[in-house]
């Protein structure tokens, strides 16, 4: 044998008897907060340490968020999950995702492959944690994990359609959001600064993870879905991305004739189409254990699944994602970016829903853009309601690329907002107008922004040198914008008024009042149970946080003033109530809670700290949605970041960080540093550190 044989045969051997001969370590550091950072020779090293740590905090919702996609709830939880498991095997999550998995880039199998691995290593050494219904595996349950995460945009924009032709659609859960940048030469720093600020639920699928990851391309600090081995919102060392819901129009119904003879046939330019009819079966779990195996029918025309039946029509839901898989393949790409003209090639996929992204850059750049997948529609048809399926010149004509769609760079404003408003009340005097684009493409009206958006042009529009502690302060503003207007029209109202002793002492905490819901605010209180009190025409006149001159008179406030002192004295047992007393943060079926400021846009109390609320008892409110990853990114070289979750990142209950957010910071309005890239800074709060064998 030539000795050149004998070494490669050698090296054979030290590969199959040897296997950790290519390993690579893997450091999990925990901060003081219980945030791991991920350090690791490669993307894929980190990659299985995310897998790993997520696993330790959250197993049962990952396992859940798998399933969810996957459409198998109703197979562990019951009945009352049967519909949910319909709508994710009409979509076919499942079955695309197993499919085109292949077509992924290698580099991202081998991330999403080694995250799993990760996974399940600590479900292999912690089998008592594993729930008796954990799915097995599959790489490709990421994929269709991301599919799931973009359908709802797109299914409500076809929802819209369905309730234009008079069909009311299954209720679809997407949610709002924050977001805002500042410009070098509105920056104190010299550098832009960035607010990602994603409204959504609390509970469930999309609640973020956050974690710092250090492999050889990606260099992150920031949030992803559970179950997902990205950081999706966040930063790099290079820039920083934001979404917020909106866009164009990125789906349609189709309305389709049908054979009154064969409803299973349709016309199409005068002839009979036979609908392709896909038989599926879904598994649900009675309430004895056992199995219940129900079959159901999914038709289809050539736009899409039925998805309802009325009048000898059916209507068809076209969704231009229905085949795509491209999500983790944007997603790397855009988290490795290094500058804004690579973000834009991620950008130009279109794998993300409808939404308005905005890129900041250590370069010096701000960019917006309302992305999407929008269909390119023939002219004279109408996409806001259902479209005439017959007739074959209705059909899309292609996808708008990202040039078509609207778009905004480094504007002379120096800053923008999109706190899920119009582009056109993003910033004064805003560049991008309805007739530069078809109306679907820009996707709204020219309206101003609302309340809590209002607030936040006026303020980075008037700052001319905006720091750093007045962005972290923007982030978790609790001022009631415009409230004002309402005190100086009390104000007036009471001039000529005989009170009674409580009216008048609930004018004087409103009075009073700076305007601001924190948690020890009597005066908020006053003002909320005020306005609660007044009629429904006043509330509903009140836009933009203004009283409405024509139909709020003295009378009607002097009486409300009345009632709501009435009504404040009948549930407290007296008149000065903290608003922090009423409304309140920390797990639901928690031991405590902990006071909190903010709100949504309930009659006028809109802040732009956004919190939504369940009732917890006794006039007592917790909160269970809103801010649920709050980011503040200033974009130096490398960038210094800030971060808040509204609870804590373990979902251990025992953990000391099941709600520490809850009461150290987020009840307080304080954010936390991320380290990231800050070795000297993260040794000091570092609560804990593993190493891993990848």
């Amino acid at each position: 044998m030539k000795s050149s044989h004998r070494i490669a045969l050698f090296g054979l051997l030290i590969f199959f008897l040897i296997p950790n001969a290519f390993s690579e370590d893997v450091r999990i550091v925990r901060d003081n907060y219980g945030i791991p950072h991920i350090f690791a020779d490669t993307d894929e090293g980190a990659a299985y340490g995310l897998g790993y740590a997520q696993a330790e905090d959250r197993l049962e919702q990952i396992l859940q968020n798998y399933r969810t996609a996957e459409g198998t709830l109703s197979e562990v939880l019951g009945p009352d999950y049967f519909q949910h498991d319909y709508r994710q095997r009409v979509w076919r999550h499942r079955d695309i995702a197993k499919k085109k998995y292949p077509e992924i880039s290698a580099k991202c199998r081998g991330i999403i492959e080694a995250f799993q691995k990760g996974i399940q290593k600590y479900m292999d050494e912690h089998p008592d944690e594993v729930p008796v219904w954990a799915p097995k595996l599959e790489p490709w349950q990421v994929v269709a994990l991301s599919r799931l995460v973009i359908w709802g945009w797109p299914e409500g924009d076809a929802g819209e359609d369905l309730k234009a032709g008079g069909i009311q659609p299954d209720p679809i859960e997407y949610h709002g959001s924050n977001e805002w940048l500042i410009a070098p030469k509105k920056s104190a720093a010299g550098v832009p600064i960035a607010l990602i600020d994603p409204h959504l639920s609390w509970y469930g699928i999309f609640r973020f993870y956050e974690a710092r990851f250090y492999g050889d391309t990606l260099n992150l600090s920031g949030v992803c879905i559970l179950g997902s081995p990205i950081i999706s919102l966040g930063h790099n060392e290079y820039l920083s991305v934001a979404m917020t819901t909106g866009s164009g129009d990125t789906a349609d119904v189709f309305e389709e004739t049908l054979n009154p003879d064969n409803p299973l046939q349709y016309e199409v330019d005068g002839e009979w189409k036979d609908m392709t009819v896909r038989k599926d079966v879904i598994r649900v779990r009675k309430e004895d254990g056992t199995l219940d195996d129900k079959e159901v029918e999914i038709h289809e025309t050539r736009h899409g699944p039925v998805v309802a039946t009325k009048d000898g029509k059916a209507y068809a839901m076209a969704i231009p994602y229905m085949e795509d898989i491209s999500l983790t393949d944007q997603t790397y790409q855009m988290m490795t970016a290094k500058n804004l003209d690579e973000a834009k090639a991620a950008l130009s996929h279109l794998g993300l829903m409808g939404q308005n992204v905005m890129v900041g850059t250590v370069d010096g750049d701000i960019y917006y853009q309302r992305t999407g997948k929008v269909p390119i529609r023939p002219d004279g048809v109408d996409p806001s309601k259902p479209i005439p399926g017959n007739v074959s010149k209705n059909d899309w004509l292609g996808i708008h690329p990202m040039e078509d769609l609207v778009q905004c760079e480094n504007p002379p404003q120096g800053y923008m907002q999109n706190c899920n408003v119009s582009p056109f009340g993003m910033m004064k005097d805003s560049p991008m107008r309805l007739a530069d684009y078809p109306s679907y493409v820009y996707g709204t009206t020219e309206w101003p922004p609302h309340q809590r958006a209002a607030m936040v042009v006026e303020v980075l529009h008037n700052d001319p040198l905006f720091t750093i502690e007045e962005a972290l302060d923007l982030a978790v503003n609790v001022e009631v914008y415009n409230a004002d207007k309402w005190q100086d029209r009390l104000e007036t109202a009471v001039e000529s008024a005989d009170l009674s002793e409580d009216a008048a002492k609930v004018y004087e905490l409103i009075r009073a009042w700076d305007r601001h819901s924190r948690p020890d605010s009597c005066g908020a209180m006053a003002f909320k149970y005020w306005k609660d009190a007044l009629p429904g025409n006043v509330k509903e006149g009140d836009k933009m946080g203004d009283p409405p001159p024509d139909l709020l008179t003295d009378e009607t406030a002097i009486s409300a003033l009345e009632d709501g002192a009435k009504k404040l004295k009948s549930d407290f047992g007296r008149l000065t109530v903290a608003y922090g007393e009423v409304y309140r943060v920390g797990r639901k079926g928690g031991e405590e809670t902990w006071p909190v400021g903010g709100g949504k846009p309930v009659d006028g109390m809109a802040t732009p700290r956004a919190i939504g609320f369940d009732e917890l008892g006794d006039h007592r409110y917790i909160g269970k949605s809103g801010q649920t990853s709050t980011q503040v990114v200033l974009l130096t070289k490398p960038p210094k970041s800030w971060t808040l979750l509204p609870l804590g990142e373990s979902d251990h209950e025992d953990s000391p960080h099941w709600d520490d957010q809850a009461e150290k910071l987020f009840s307080r309005g304080k954010m936390k540093p991320t380290y990231f890239m800050d070795p000297e800074g993260l040794e000091k709060v570092k609560e804990s550190e593993m190493k891993l064998e990848y």
